[in-house]
């Protein structure tokens, strides 16, 4: 009978127990979304049997590794954000530089590689700080509630997590120089994640540099305010924002990058739309750097070509387009969709060395339509150019050097060897004034052309005109 009672005893004192610790906070208050949480917390503590710190250190890591998702979706959107301000280029050459262009090029790169939206810039944010917010206020709320062993719960230091470090009103350091390890921590860990995230962009944007200073300004706030935060809450916020450190430069590396697919798969021209859809952002190009199998094949040729094996390296060149367009780019392709520039301009130039003037200006032509920087797309029209006057297409050839003319913008070695050119096609067409005027515009930018071209040029047409007038 007296064991039979104790046993009941046994019992109802462990239910009591139950009861009582799960009572500890307050009913009212475990309706709203702090005391949930908060009881949420304090039922791992119990069912773990985990000593205070750790158990709210893996709490925080748990709630990191529940909201990655929403981290995942905010990265893929920087991502289409950086690349579109480091890709992207308009019908001129430019790239976007006012706010409604990026935006603008930002959708169309979506569009055309079902990228992750931008509005997840701000609703990853948006989602993550209530958050964090609601599980640092409950882990303060724990630390305020007695009979729950947070007095003894801490370890090393710290070994009462109600504790702050500083005292305000008294202006005490209970814990001396000690109790500011962890807020010191806390901030530390603020300040290497602003510079994570905000780091490399505001290397080249001055408001974006604005930004950068004011978040790592605001570590001194967050410092302050730590001081006066139970060691609990630094418990939480400081594996918070480590994970979150750990989780930005792994998804940032080359490795990361590529488990989470972050980076979106250039189109390499323009995709125009149609109908009302059609606008200016339809034709801004993108362009890509190039991958390990293109890089590799492109070096592997040049050492074919420098070994006169330039047959041999026009086969490697057109295995590796034909790999990155998915389909056959040979003896007779011509789809080179998603066939890097660089590679197709390889190409052209290896079959310019065999005389494969046809295969040489189709190579040429398919550079030019990728290529979104104004004076390799001016490098590659010129080719083309070269290519069709072999072939004997002379208003073809004039037609793509007036496109590199356009294309070069500047005064710089292109600019006046496509006018050179332009002249050549002219003079062989038959067009002497043509010929003269393409000379002249060359002079303006290289005055030499006048001794080495122009004044040859005068004397022949001089010396015709005298014949003609016999």
């Amino acid at each position: 009978m007296d064991s039979a009672t104790e046993r009941v005893g046994e019992t109802i004192s462990g239910d009591a127990a139950v009861t009582a610790t799960s009572g500890l906070i307050d009913a009212p208050s475990s309706f709203d979304p702090v005391g949930i949480a908060a009881t949420a917390i304090e039922q791992a503590h119990v069912m773990t049997g985990l000593p205070w710190w750790a158990t709210i250190g893996c709490t925080a890591l748990a709630v990191r590794a529940s909201l990655f998702p929403f981290v995942l979706k905010q990265t893929r959107a920087g991502v289409l954000l950086n690349t579109v301000k480091a890709r992207a280029r308009g019908p001129d050459g430019k790239p976007p530089e006012t706010f409604r262009e990026v935006l603008a090029a930002a959708g169309e790169l979506r569009r055309r590689t079902n990228a992750t939206p931008l509005y997840w810039l701000v609703a990853g944010p948006v989602v993550q700080l209530p958050v964090f917010i609601t599980a640092v206020l409950a882990v303060r709320r724990l630390a305020a509630t007695p009979g729950i062993g947070m007095e003894n719960g801490g370890a090393l230091w710290f070994p009462n997590l109600t504790e702050v470090a500083l005292h305000v009103d008294a202006v005490v350091a209970p814990m001396g120089m000690a109790g500011a390890v962890l807020p010191c921590a806390t901030a530390a860990a603020l300040f290497l994640n602003v510079n994570s995230a905000w780091g490399k962009i505001a290397e080249t944007n001055r408001g974006f540099q604005f930004v950068k200073l004011a978040l790592e300004w605001l570590t001194l706030p967050t410092l302050l305010v730590g001081m006066v935060l139970p060691q609990a809450v630094h418990c939480y916020w400081l594996p918070s924002s480590a994970s979150a450190l750990a989780q930005s430069y792994a998804m940032r590396s080359e490795w990361g990058r590529r488990m989470i697919r972050a980076d979106p798969r250039l189109p390499l021209g323009a995709s125009p739309r149609s109908g009302s859809d059609a606008n200016a952002a339809s034709n801004v190009r993108f362009s890509r750097p190039l991958d390990e199998t293109e890089e590799r094949a492109m070096m592997e040729a040049a050492k074919l070509v420098a070994d006169k094996k330039e047959a041999l390296a026009e086969k490697l060149l057109e295995a590796a387009a034909a790999a990155a367009a998915g389909g056959a780019v040979d003896s007779g392709a011509s789809s080179t969709d998603g066939a890097h520039p660089n590679l197709l301009f390889a190409l052209g130039q290896t079959r310019q060395t065999l005389k494969r003037w046809k295969l040489a200006a189709e190579a040429y032509d398919a550079c030019a339509a990728a290529e979104v920087h104004p004076t390799q797309r001016a490098r590659a029209l010129h080719g083309a150019g070269v290519a069709r006057a072999r072939l004997g297409d002379l208003p073809g050839a004039a037609r793509r050097l007036e496109e590199a003319i356009d294309a070069s913008q500047s005064a710089g070695v292109a600019h006046v060897k496509a006018m050179l050119s332009l002249a050549s096609v002219r003079k062989t067409d038959g067009d002497a004034a043509g010929a003269m005027e393409a000379l002249r515009r060359a002079e303006r930018h290289a005055p030499e052309v006048r001794e080495r071209y122009i004044e040859p040029l005068e004397r022949q047409m001089a010396k015709e005109k005298k014949s003609r007038g016999r």
